[in-house]
């Protein structure tokens, strides 16, 4: 079950409700019950997957005729709305009737309404993460139905919305009911794109390097660090270590000290903010990129211990730290990678440079794991 809506009893009555209309053949009235629901269903809008599922079970003509009902309406809704019914201003109802319409007929007519599809999408493209209360994901799964793909911008912003659910001030947001959402995560799992987001100048950089080396470099960038992983496990390190060898260790390693010089440099792609969050994102790390970042730092301390890799991830650490995107360090799982691979390398360049760092961290996390790392070294 979804999480988008916890109240079973309701549901079941609707998907009753709706299958009742469906075999008496009014579809009018069922076109009317639908958006009923979808406008009043909980925090998180929408039919849901269950009862799009229903909609979608109904014959290719029934499917075909409540679409173009749907995006009648849709092109007339200024003409045909009533807050009594529905409960949401005209901008809300014609989102969701673009959400159904384009839902119902996925598979069978990829033109329907595809335009204003198209353009809502793309308004994500500036976006630091999803905030909508609709069901945004459900027209990128359409268009790839229609065979489409959504712009490199808008998977970006899919990515950081499902990767940014513990950042600050997130958590009691519609962008982190987003991120909870088994739709969304099913449609990253198969949206194409970049193994990173383009607009870090790290990361544009490592793409371009990659794409121009080959697949095992592809391959190195795709082994990413597990998001809730405090340290590498013995798979992940046989898997990094076997990337490494793919690639050539030495290129690897002047390939990843080149990439974390420019962790600190200004985003190419600018994003915008959001009142809910107090920090700037175009200074924070992009959270999808991040964990390429840590598993980046750790992969670093498989290699043969060098003080340039050493220094390599102290300045990792210390950018991830720095406060410039607000009250809040711009990304601390990034420092904490860093200060795990320096534990893992732990020679005496490393030790002394985790002592250094002792004495300045205070970020809690980031200081425990310090203390945690030196106590074992």
């Amino acid at each position: 079950m979804s999480r988008w809506m916890a109240n079973t009893p309701v549901l079941a009555e609707q998907a009753a409700q709706f299958r009742a209309l469906a075999e008496r053949g009014s579809l009018p009235e069922l076109s009317r019950a639908v958006m009923r629901a979808a406008c009043h269903n909980g925090s998180m809008t929408g039919v849901g997957s269950e009862s799009m599922t229903l909609l979608r079970g109904l014959s290719d003509q029934d499917r075909l005729e409540l679409g173009g009902m749907w995006a009648r309406w849709y092109a007339q809704v200024e003409d045909d709305w009533s807050a009594e019914e529905f409960g949401r201003d005209s901008g809300y109802l014609r989102t969701e009737l673009l959400m159904v319409a384009s839902g119902v007929v996925r598979d069978l007519d990829g033109d329907l309404l595809a335009a204003e599809r198209q353009e809502l999408l793309s308004r994500l493209g500036d976006q630091f993460v999803v905030w909508s209360g609709h069901r945004i994901w459900e027209l990128a799964e359409a268009e790839l139905a229609a065979g489409r793909t959504p712009g490199t911008a808008v998977l970006a912003a899919f990515r950081r919305t499902s990767a940014a659910v513990h950042l600050p001030a997130f958590r009691r947001t519609h962008a982190a009911a987003n991120s909870r959402e088994p739709g969304m995560r099913n449609l990253l799992a198969h949206f194409p794109g970049p193994v990173l987001n383009p607009g870090e100048p790290w990361a544009d950089t490592a793409l371009r390097e990659a794409a121009a080396r080959g697949e095992p470099w592809q391959r190195l960038l795709e082994h990413a660090a597990p998001a809730t992983a405090d340290a590498p496990s013995a798979k992940w390190r046989r898997a990094g270590s076997a990337l490494l060898d793919a690639v050539g260790p030495e290129e690897a390693r002047r390939a990843v000290l080149r990439w974390f010089e420019l962790v600190g440099l200004d985003r190419t792609l600018p994003l915008l903010g959001h009142p809910h969050l107090r920090f700037d994102v175009n200074v924070c790390f992009d959270p999808y990129n991040s964990h390429v970042l840590r598993g980046l730092a750790w992969m670093l301390s498989f290699l043969p211990p060098r003080s340039d890799t050493v220094h390599a991830l102290v300045g990792l650490v210390e950018t991830a730290l720095d406060h410039r995107s607000g009250d809040a360090p711009r990304a601390p799982q990034v420092a904490e990678a860093g200060i795990v691979a320096l534990a893992l390398i732990g020679d005496r360049t490393a030790r002394i440079e985790l002592e250094t760092l002792s004495r300045w961290v205070t970020h809690e996390g980031a200081s425990r794991r310090i203390q945690k790392s030196l106590a074992v070294l």
